[in-house]
């Protein structure tokens, strides 16, 4: 029993780093001749084959079926289309981070985890959001960057701000007792600091999160949140405080499309471009060209509009583009059912004080509208792994004696 709880303890600690670092191998974690991301990969990998051989059996569902078909046919996709293209070493890098980190951890998850794994998954998962904002207010997260905006460890500046949106939605659902005083300042803190990170991407993704909040709960608490909102910008235009913020990291960065009169295309256009670009190589290869090589083609298709950016910053069209048509509508599909099922599961226990699915069901909205607009297929690990949370058979709630 002790040894069981032991390998339980080693894989979700160790999971959980190596969900926080986004990589199996990371040469700037190397301290002393040592790489700490190694050590952290081995004592994961022994984990993850302990815990995956121990399953035996399995409880089948419509999600599950759905999301294991789009890994599997993910896997099958690769090796494929790498034999008619070119592999690379981005592509390689890629394709082992998303077969060795995503798709064990969901596994293990779906088919073992119940409410109080997913809960203390989603502690340390909170606890390397605290870490990141301790070191960027210690003035340790800031990049070399001459913009100067804020990065997480092993990660840019869209992957910090991500992370303060989920420390934000964490706090606000989390069905745990926290004092109002550290609760909101932790708030207050993890925004500011979004904003000081320049990205729009987890931004925007987190205002619409809200918004179908508000909507689902409009009688309940439109009346708060108006005095809620009010207040804070009154205290924002009157005090000053907006001229502070924008002075940490590169916050006028975020309102720059607003900011300059007739808008600014900034950035913006480039998502454009990147969009263009990936509908063209669907037009030619609309069964993908393999993991890694978005950029590749598309230049060769448009030498005279050459893509800067390695991947074309939506998850949809990444998978699209690089494992085929057939394989982004199975993913589709499934982000539409676990839509549904998610939003299901938080109705039927909303009266149930101890559910999950509230945090979750914003999790997932939240993930996925940034999948939409900035970061690759590694950087939703996140994602997955609250599909897989959502799609765990047992309801996660603590049950009535």
């Amino acid at each position: 029993m002790l040894a069981k709880k032991n390998s339980y303890w080693i894989f979700l600690l160790s999971s959980c780093a190596l969900l926080a670092i986004g990589r199996v191998y990371d040469e700037r974690l190397e301290i002393a001749d040592i790489n700490i991301g190694v050590l952290l990969s081995v004592i994961y990998f022994v984990s993850v084959i302990f815990i995956l051989f121990s399953i035996k059996k399995t409880i089948l569902s419509k999600s599950k079926v759905l999301f294991y078909s789009f890994y599997l046919l993910a896997l099958l996709m690769t090796p494929v289309l790498w034999l008619v293209f070119d592999i690379t070493d981005y592509g390689f890098e890629k394709a082992m981070n998303f077969w060795l980190i995503i798709i064990p951890i969901s596994v293990v998850v779906a088919e073992k985890y119940e409410r109080k794994d997913v809960i203390n998954t989603l502690y340390i998962l909170l606890g390397v959001t605290c870490l990141l904002a301790l070191l960027s207010v210690l003035g340790l997260s800031v990049s070399a960057r001459d913009d100067g905006r804020m990065t997480a460890l092993g990660g840019g500046p869209i992957v910090f701000a991500r992370w303060m949106g989920f420390g934000i939605i964490s706090l606000l659902f989390l069905p745990v007792k926290i004092k109002d005083i550290y609760k909101y300042s932790l708030i207050i803190v993890f925004f500011i600091l979004a904003l000081a990170s320049g990205s729009r991407g987890p931004i925007l993704a987190l205002f619409l999160s809200a918004l179908v909040y508000v909507f689902l709960n409009f009688n309940r608490v439109i009346v708060g949140v108006t005095l809620i909102v009010v207040l804070l910008a009154s205290v924002f235009v009157f005090s000053g405080m907006e001229k502070q913020i924008f002075k940490l990291g590169n916050s006028k960065r975020v309102f720059m499309n607003i900011s300059k009169k007739g808008g600014s295309k900034q950035s913006t256009s480039t998502r454009s471009n990147l969009a263009i670009g990936s509908f063209l190589l669907l037009q030619n290869y609309p069964l993908g060209v393999g993991a890694g090589n978005w950029q590749i083609v598309s230049n060769q298709i448009r030498p005279t509009h050459l893509m800067p950016l390695e991947y074309p910053h939506n998850l949809i069209l990444e998978v699209a583009c690089e494992y085929g048509l057939h394989t982004a509508l199975l993913l589709l599909l499934l982000f539409l059912y676990v839509f549904h099922l998610g939003y299901h599961k938080m109705i039927q226990y909303n009266r149930d004080k101890t559910s999950l699915y509230p945090l979750l069901f914003y999790l997932f909205l939240y993930f996925f509208l940034n999948s939409l607009v900035s970061g690759m297929l590694n950087d939703s690990r996140l994602l997955f792994v609250v599909i897989a949370f959502i799609i765990i058979h047992k309801p996660l709630i603590i049950a009535d004696e």
